[in-house]
């Protein structure tokens, strides 16, 4: 635990609120929250959880003391929808998804400009080999929409993330995953009509 108590102190410096305020805005006692704070207890689950949903903590950070903490004041904000795109099977699109600002650090962003970037969580498993894993979030460029390369797309009512492979040739999309257990399939036709490409995936954010 060496550390996370430093951090939880950094993060309630930020908040700039009393220490009794910062307590009751993660659902914490004030005597709960000195504990945290001198290191005497491990910070539940549910802390983590608030800290992620309240405070835009990178838990990993949090946990660990590398990459951002969230709090950065060279940050943006980008468009976080409460939807999950499937790595793996497909999923569908649910049309009032609710969204919400995240902030994230320009360096993980850069060069893209954040207004032309969006978010949404990532469910499954068929992206590990990118480095993409369920229960993160990715960011798409929704300005880039042509080449190859990673894209959040929708197929029909479903909601993928997937690598793209397009032969202009031959007149085909082929959807790629990173992982051995999913085949690729390879789009033509009339089924190309089914297809959108929504961005590129250009970040992402690993959770704990």
């Amino acid at each position: 635990m060496a550390g996370e108590e430093k951090r939880y102190n950094f993060i309630r410096e930020k908040s700039r609120l009393s220490k009794k305020d910062f307590a009751e805005s993660l659902g914490l006692s004030l005597s709960m929250s000195y504990q945290i704070s001198s290191g005497r207890i491990k910070p539940p689950r549910e802390l983590l959880e608030r800290l992620s949903s309240e405070y835009n903590i990178n838990l990993h950070w949090f946990l660990t003391g590398n990459g951002f903490s969230g709090l950065e004041e060279d940050c943006a904000e980008i468009e976080l929808f409460e939807q999950e795109a499937a790595a793996g099977y497909g999923r569908e699109v649910d049309d009032y998804q609710e969204k919400s600002p995240f902030r994230v650090p320009f360096s993980l962003i850069r060069p893209h400009r954040p207004e032309n970037l969006k978010a949404v969580y990532v469910s499954g498993d068929s992206m590990i080999n990118e480095r993409i894993n369920n229960g993160d979030i990715i960011f798409f460029n929704t300005k880039k929409i042509e080449g190859n390369g990673i894209f959040l797309i929708s197929n029909g009512n479903t909601l993928l993330v997937k690598r793209v492979d397009r032969d202009l040739a031959n007149g085909t999309i082929t959807l790629i995953s990173a992982n051995d257990n999913y085949e690729p399939r390879k789009y033509s036709g009339n089924e190309l009509n089914d297809i959108k490409i929504i961005g590129q995936v250009v970040a992402c954010w690993h959770k704990i």
